[in-house]
């Protein structure tokens, strides 16, 4: 099964993925509270307290921070470089590895992140896991052969999906499920879905393994495409490495599912949050999930726009698009399961489309919206911080 940008080109029969989800989870695992406890809850707002500028001609994506170091992991679109910048944006150092070389790789890299309990980074394809010390020299090289190729055509976008549990130092990684990624071109009737969603590398075995059974009580409900007719989700998830925790939600769910990654991704809870405008027909999704402290989540959402009301924005202005419209995207908070009653509104000047990286003090670094005519020159982002409002 192949994908280019997260879209399916090809699918076969026997390897078709799809995630089903039915309308119903274990009960006695879903989170409640009382009105009165709702009432009582902390209210958050967002307020800017920092910015970065990047002085760089080409398109730079972050990927990755290290808080110790206080460095950032960043892809140079055009030059295909890594740079690794300081806390300011700085540019401190930057690798070319492309080719054929010991130290290099020739595969479509669709993750790149700090090594972030030892040194160095870790680079990832379809097909290949990349191990580099701190001089970008490969210390470690292992291929796979996973049922799903995915590839950006722009370079890595996301962080390594990757962690370690107490009896193992050499990390797991995963190798088909990345967040807000269609990893599913869907199945045909009368076909079952996988029997687990999951595939990972396994260093104790040295291969592939299988996580999390796909059980429709075990995971986060999900709302019918009304295009296709089926569920077809995308995952939208979390990962607390230090916790080993997995934080799974999908693009149209109202659940979020805490799984247990030292016990073969046990349930341990459902929460529960609403969305104040969320419409399958206009297209809505959850389009990512931020996990601030150990009680602490946060929802960010896209509301949709109708057919009608999106052509009626493109008649003023040729170039919109409604999925890079900040006024369309909320963040939901939820706080020792419970859900914060009134949402917070993406900030106007940034850009929702784009990398959002989290940051240490339950902050988030967001990339601004270029103002300027001309070819920009440099990317400029700001750090919004979640504070509490004083009562």
């Amino acid at each position: 099964m192949h994908y280019f940008l997260g879209i399916p080109t090809k699918s076969y029969k026997s390897g078709a993925w799809i995630i089903m989800a039915a309308m119903a989870v274990i009960s006695c695992h879903k989170s409640s509270k009382s009105e009165e406890e709702m009432s009582e809850s902390t209210t958050y707002y967002l307020e800017k307290v920092d910015s970065i500028r990047i002085d760089r001609e080409n398109t730079v994506r972050l990927l990755d921070y290290h808080p110790i170091e206080d460095r950032f992991l960043a892809y140079d679109q055009i030059t295909e470089e890594f740079l690794v910048l300081d806390g300011k944006g700085e540019l401190l150092e930057a690798a070319y590895r492309v080719g054929e070389g010991p130290n290099e790789y020739n595969s479509s890299l669709l993750a790149a992140s700090f090594n972030q309990e030892g040194s160095g980074y870790y680079l990832q394809s379809s097909g290949e896991f990349l191990r580099y010390n701190v001089n970008w020299q490969v210390e470690g090289r292992i291929r796979f052969a996973s049922q799903v190729f995915i590839r950006f055509y722009s370079g890595p976008q996301l962080r390594v999906p990757y962690f370690r549990l107490q009896d193992a130092s050499d990390p797991y990684f995963f190798t088909n499920f990345f967040s807000g990624v269609n990893n599913s071109a869907g199945v045909m009737d009368g076909e079952d879905g996988p029997d687990y969603l999951i595939e990972l590398y396994n260093p104790q075995k040295e291969g592939l393994d299988k996580a999390l059974p796909n059980d429709t009580e075990l995971l986060p409900e999900v709302e019918m495409n009304p295009d296709s007719k089926r569920a077809n989700p995308v995952q939208v998830f979390a990962l607390d490495k230090a916790a080993s925790r997995l934080f799974l939600t999908y693009d149209r769910s109202n659940e979020i599912g805490v799984y247990d990654m030292t016990q073969d991704f046990a349930l341990e809870e459902m929460l529960n949050f609403e969305h104040q405008r969320f419409s399958a027909v206009q297209k809505a999704r959850n389009t990512a999930l931020f996990h601030f402290e150990p009680n602490l989540f946060a929802v960010l959402y896209f509301e949709g726009l109708s057919e009608a009301a999106t052509e009626a924005r493109k008649a003023k202005d040729p170039e919109y698009f409604s999925y890079r419209d900040p006024e369309l995207y909320h963040l939901i908070l939820i706080q020792d399961g419970v859900h914060q009653e009134e949402e917070i509104a993406f900030p106007a000047s940034c850009e929702p489309h784009s990398e959002i990286l989290l940051l240490p003090g339950k902050r988030l670094l967001l990339r601004d919206k270029y103002k300027g005519e001309d070819e920009p020159t440099y990317s400029t982002y700001s750090v919004f911080e979640l504070k509490p409002v004083i009562k």
